[in-house]
């Protein structure tokens, strides 16, 4: 077997800066060479695992994010029916994930179980991560443990990266789809010692728009407007382990960074700064004219989002007390005290036409925890949190075809210390039982507030569990840059003082069934869940108020959303993979009936939710041969209708109406040869896509310009290939 040399060619043409690492993946070579007459296994993971945890969760595996040629994890879910994940304007390109009916806001992400990227990053935190950097991504709804903090009103979503001690010792992923876009993902892990006690890992990405994408290709309907952003995205990771086999202690540490640059608008522009340039100068000569028609109006728009994120992180954990078998007799727990100390720096500068707006944030996470274990079905975990931040952001929102200016400048610091207690109940497999609570003190609002939270899961059968939870969630709405696309319109934005004076406030509480059965003489899963979250206080982006205005403000009606979902997994044999579920929402929140600071004596009406599908059905299946040699995967949807605001502009004016339901359909097939794997596939085979996702697109310096009523796909059918290679 002499494909010593030809690895390492490989490793030196991909990562010549990592000489070092040439030499640990020829001894994993010469490892793999003497381990010649070991007997094969053939291992099998389903795309997606419903965890047999308290909480109700699911896990997107690997093998489930291969399904997909996915560039980001937020591209990461078209398998999933719990998260549907679209686009927050027809413009930017930012993507907006939602969980049990709500914006992505309202779902906290965390980074190997660190809250990451909390406050104005939290929007784009699953669009700078690439999803082959990941091994497994959890998705848990509703209110999650009081040990992750008050942020997670619908749920978590938990990233788990490559590790250190993979056996993996690199991984190449190239991909090309037919707009000629390219990237390129590479991961190394190693040991640095030979007792192997410190190793490490080191993720990289690149990926880039090509100006054949700008050929034609990218304005399938016509309106002058790219369909998609030039995009260009990097990021950097690097994670270190140290841990000792005999006493049991580690520590992590390590750091990350993501440039993400997105120029939109009009397809001509190719520099942002050329398009600012350009812009200015039409609108100059505009005004010099007396807006009366001497000189023409200008038809120049673009935009332009510049994201930039760093990370750095040390966790360190120290053991003691004697090691126990957990109450399912699957995991080894031992007692142990953590320290977690996390930095996040964020900066994004963008502009939509002639509005300009920027962000930055510096943050520090501190938590410590220690989890002790009277037995192993009894355990008190306890600590005390500190959350430190300082933002800075401001807008300038010139409207002056209607004489209006919007401008916000402000910098503030939000800090917060909190301290938590949660205690965990077994008997046995058959019941536990999860109860937390924790106190916070935020200095920005002079406040302090509990959040209380339980988890309940009875297994009433050997193969019935039943699962129940609630809990209180608070998050501080940050309203510019998680709302990015409202000024991806013509309008002045209004932001009432009371949306700033005062954090988001909801309860949410859920229930599960999850069933196994013999279907055919093969195991089969059939789960239910039902979820209601009801705010106390939300914070209503109302672009429906003012024909002239998009409005945000705070409502302390009872908004509320249903969530009830199904799932079935069935493998009828070995081999094919069978996955079907369903999904239905039921939203409703409360509006304003005029503008207003006081918000006494004021008229509210109740609606649906715009732009929140009502269901969501989803069909899943793949196939493989043996060792997944070949492997054929294919995924309908069927995505239900959602309410769209009206068209104040239109001759006649339009009322708010549903948009239509529409089926997409992906597909891919990979061959594995050796160490590499080859992959081909199409996104959006039908072909199905919005047609008029920009309101008034020939007039993009009025009042009448919309790009903010997204329902449904913006690009057509996406064929792509790319090659996978593995070293072990």
């Amino acid at each position: 077997m002499e494909i010593a040399i030809p690895h390492t060619v490989l490793l030196r043409w991909t990562l010549p800066f990592l000489f070092a690492a040439v030499g640990l993946c020829a001894e994993a070579q010469e490892e793999h060479e003497q381990s010649l007459g070991a007997v094969a296994v053939e291992g099998r993971m389903k795309g997606v695992i419903f965890a047999d945890g308290i909480p109700a969760s699911e896990t997107i595996t690997r093998t489930g994010l291969t399904k997909m040629a996915c560039c980001t994890v937020a591209e990461s879910f078209e398998n999933s029916a719990s998260v549907t994940v679209g686009y927050a304007d027809a413009v930017s390109g930012t993507r907006q994930l939602r969980l049990l009916g709500l914006g992505g806001a309202y779902t906290q992400v965390l980074d190997e179980s660190r809250p990451v990227l909390r406050g104005l990053g939290a929007p784009y935190a699953l669009s700078l991560t690439p999803g082959v950097w990941l091994s497994s991504l959890q998705i848990s709804k509703g209110t999650s443990s009081v040990a992750a903090g008050h942020d997670a009103i619908t749920g978590q979503i938990n990233l788990e990266h490559r590790k250190p001690t993979d056996a993996e010792r690199l991984f190449v992923n190239f991909y090309l789809d037919d707009m000629l876009r390219p990237e390129l993902n590479l991961t190394t892990a190693f040991p640095l010692t030979r007792d192997k006690r410190l190793s490490t890992v080191l993720l990289l990405h690149g990926a880039a728009d090509t100006e054949w994408r700008e050929m034609g290709a990218m304005d399938l309907n016509g309106d002058h407007f790219r369909d998609l952003p030039h995009n260009r995205e990097m990021g950097f990771a690097n994670k270190w382990l140290w841990a000792d086999p005999v006493t049991g202690q580690q520590v992590r540490w390590g750091g990350k960074y993501s440039r993400d640059a997105r120029l939109g608008g009009m397809a001509h522009f190719s520099s942002a700064s050329a398009a600012r340039r350009e812009m200015t100068r039409a609108w100059t000569d505009y005004t010099a004219g007396g807006m009366t028609g001497t000189a023409p109006y200008p038809q120049h728009y673009a935009s332009n989002i510049d994201n930039e994120s760093a990370n750095a992180y040390l966790k360190a954990a120290l053991p003691y007390g004697p090691e126990r078998v957990d109450s399912t007799g699957r995991e080894v727990v031992r007692s142990s005290v953590a320290l977690v100390a996390d930095f996040d720096h964020w900066g994004e500068a963008a502009f939509f036409g002639l509005n300009d707006y920027g962000g930055n944030e510096n943050s520090v996470f501190l938590n410590l925890m220690v989890s002790h274990y009277f037995r192993s079905d009894r355990s008190l975990a306890c600590g005390v949190q500190g959350h430190f931040s300082h933002i800075r952001e401001s807008l300038l929102n010139p409207q002056p075809w209607i004489g209006r200016e919007g401008r916000f400048i402000g910098a503030w610091q939000e800090n917060e210390l909190g301290a938590y207690a949660e205690y965990t109940f077994s008997v046995g497999r058959t019941f536990s039982a999860v109860a937390g609570l924790r106190g916070d003190y935020n200095w920005l609002y002079r406040r302090a507030y509990l959040t209380p939270r339980f988890h309940l899961k009875w297994q009433v059968a050997p193969q019935t569990t039943l699962r129940a939870s609630a809990g209180l969630g608070y998050r501080t709405p940050h309203v510019l840059t998680e709302n990015i696309g409202i000024l991806a319109t013509g309008r002045t934005v209004y932001i009432s003082p009371d949306a700033l004076v005062k954090p988001e406030r909801a309860l949410t509480t859920g229930a599960s069934l999850t069933q196994k059965f013999y279907l055919f003489g093969h195991l089969a899963t059939f789960s239910a869940d039902y979820f209601y979250t009801r705010f106390g206080r939300n914070i209503v982006v109302d672009q429906e108020l003012d024909a002239h205005t998009v409005a945000i403000y705070a409502s302390d009606r009872h908004a509320y959303t249903h969530t009830v979902q199904t799932d079935f997994s069935f493998t009828p044999f070995s081999g094919l993979d069978l996955y079907a579920a369903f999904r239905l929402n039921a939203t409703r929140q409360y509006r304003r009936a005029g503008l207003g600071d006081d918000a006494v004596g004021v008229v509210w009406t109740r609606s649906e939710r715009p732009l929140t599908d009502r269901y969501k059905a989803l069909f899943n299946a793949q196939y493989y041969t043996h060792f997944r040699r070949w492997v054929f995967d294919a995924t309908v949807q069927l995505n239900g209708p959602s309410r769209v605001p009206g068209d104040p502009y239109a001759q006649p004016a339009t009322r708010s109406w549903h948009s239509p339901a529409y089926f997409q359909l992906f597909a891919q097939i990979s061959h594995k040869i050796g160490r590499f794997e080859f992959y081909l596939g199409c996104e959006n085979i039908l072909d199905y896509r919005q047609s008029d996702p920009i309101l008034h697109a020939d007039q993009p310096f009025t009042e009448a310009f919309n790009s903010l009523n997204v329902w449904g796909p913006l690009m057509g059918r996406k064929i792509y290939a790319g090659l996978r290679f593995n070293l072990y």
